[in-house]
């Protein structure tokens, strides 16, 4: 079988026929057992996880095989081993496949009983020197507003090493709530019908973005690097609380420890749940080309936002804003980090994490808001927004906006640390480039790349504007530190590194609410390595 034939299987087919009858207590639909698909994620030049889970079982304990081999036909394996799963983890399966071959493509498959999971493929990391390194890398999914489409647009990319996921990989809303008008039109109800709030309606969240046919076609073909970000909990998540939780809904940290639960169950990462003491900053290596540090921004060590509890005196959050013992990483995040950098020994230090870097400030919103539009948000809201415009804040406090001291930090340990820094970012559901200069500095120290989401609306979908792209384009005079900017698409980032540069390529899509659709290239940077202080360059 040519990979092009593989692809094509993987893409139209996310799971595979039922080999034979399964036993009597399981009570599978037509899909088998393996409904959810199959997964791989945090790849090491001699391993990698393989995920799956068992659906339609009601047994106490269930063992399942897994193999890996160098075909997609599965005739050569390699390796194969047993896993145990039941109720306690929700029927999903981790395995931890080591004593595999660097820098080498690898297929797999799980089995219970008579039946057999599709054939997924994988990659572990180069060691030595590799010449070119590819990833794509995506954020913010949103199931109830649109269709997956740039996840089955990587899918068909059989180039890449990885899929750099940033977070919001689900969101938690209900029905009703936020980005779920087209939820009905579309079929895409989120289930539970509620916010999820308990571990069990995690579960059931993470099970129906698993059904999703384009998210199971892009997870058999890619390992998965991820990280969360506040919507796999919370909206505006911090260690100690969220914009969203309720009192009625019961213990924060008993709702977090429920989420991070779900999201190890579920998702193919390697470590230990532990709620927001939980370690999911780490490192992956492409030999000596590339260091990939994966941060968490969101639950580890961050304190509340300046604006936490409506606050908007603006002398409080101005007062909050200024405290130098505010963290966003957290200390030992933070030591970490400077180690990991001044250990890398790499060309390239790409730094995944959540949210913006760039220290953006909003224009004048008066001249470029239709208030008399009925599109958009109430008038009352789109007022204040107005109102607090004039002065040109910081836009959004929960990025590092509202941690000025903590980011000026942050840039100091690339500055000091790293070779050629570039900062992976997600979170605004906008396509962004930016030159990271820090405060009373006059040349980048770093870069940053930030994607857009793969559904979730952006600005323009809220804003009713004077005319199309009024707002970005305002927003780019007003911030000379912004490259590039695009916030009416949804789409992807695709990054490639090499010896000499790192480029970065930003794919949109022209639509997420109908099947069909087009994509294209909207812009292209790159970045020249040994010349931060250039900064990005258009190709």
């Amino acid at each position: 079988m040519q990979r092009r034939q593989f692809l094509g299987i993987a893409a139209g087919s996310a799971v595979s026929s039922a080999l034979g009858l399964a036993p009597a207590d399981v009570r599978a639909s037509d899909r088998g057992v393996f409904q959810h698909g199959i997964a791989s994620g945090d790849p090491l030049h001699d391993r990698v996880i393989l995920w799956t889970r068992v659906s339609g079982v009601e047994l106490e304990r269930v063992e399942l095989t897994w193999q890996v081999a160098t075909d997609p036909e599965m005739r050569r394996v390699v390796a194969t081993g047993g896993a145990l799963t039941g109720p306690e983890r929700d029927y999903t399966v981790k395995a931890d496949v080591v004593g595999l071959d660097p820098a080498t493509e690898y297929f797999y498959r799980f089995a219970w009983a008579k039946e057999l999971s599709a054939v997924g493929r994988t990659r572990t990391l180069p060691d030595g020197s590799p010449e070119a390194a590819r990833f794509a890398v995506v954020s913010c999914s949103n199931y109830p507003y649109g269709f997956f489409h740039v996840y089955k647009e990587i899918a068909a990319d059989d180039t890449l090493d990885a899929v750099i996921h940033l977070g919001d990989y689900f969101y938690e809303y209900g029905m009703g709530g936020y980005a779920t008008e087209y939820a009905e039109a579309l079929g895409r109800v989120p289930d539970p019908l509620d916010e999820t709030v308990s571990l069990s309606d995690y579960r059931a969240r993470h099970a129906q973005y698993k059904m999703d046919p384009d998210s199971q076609a892009m997870l058999a073909m890619h390992p998965l690097i991820a990280v969360w970000d506040d919507h796999e909990v919370a909206n505006d998540a911090w260690r100690g609380g969220a914009q969203n939780h309720e009192e009625e809904e019961g213990s924060y940290l008993e709702r977090v420890r429920s989420a991070v639960q779900a999201y190890f169950e579920w998702m193919p990462i390697r470590g230990t749940a532990n709620g927001v003491d939980t370690r999911i900053f780490r490192r992956f290596d492409y030999g000596d080309l590339a260091s990939l540090l994966m941060l968490d921004t969101r639950l580890f060590g961050r304190d509340a936002q300046p604006d936490a509890g409506g606050e908007t005196d603006p002398e409080v959050v101005g007062r909050r804003m200024q405290d130098p013992n505010r963290r966003l990483l957290g200390s030992e995040q933070e030591g970490w980090l400077a180690d990991e950098l001044a250990n890398a020994g790499t060309t390239w230090q790409l730094i995944g994490q959540q949210i913006m870097v760039a220290p953006t400030r909003s224009p004048d919103l008066t001249p470029l808001i239709d208030l008399e539009s009925n599109d958009g948000l109430p008038r009352d809201v789109l007022e204040q927004y107005i109102a607090v415009s004039k002065s040109n804040p910081p836009m959004l406090l929960d990025t590092w906006n509202g941690y000025p001291i903590a980011r000026e930090a942050f840039l100091a340990t690339l500055a000091t640390h790293a070779a050629n820094p570039v900062v992976l970012s997600g979170d605004l559901h906008t396509s962004m480039a930016a030159d990271l200069v820090p405060h009373q500095a006059d040349v980048p120290v770093a870069v940053e790349l930030m994607t857009t989401s793969v559904t979730s609306p952006g600005f323009d979908q809220y804003l009713p504007q004077v005319r199309p792209n009024a707002v970005r384009d305002a927003t780019l005079d007003f911030n000379p530190m912004l490259k590039y900017m695009e916030t009416a698409r949804r789409g992807w980032l695709r990054v490639s590194v090499d010896r000499e540069r790192c480029v970065a390529e930003w794919n949109l899509v022209d639509s997420v609410h109908s099947p069909e659709y087009k994509v294209s290239l909207d812009q292209s940077f790159f970045l020249s390595a040994g010349k931060i202080a250039d900064g990005l360059q258009e190709t």
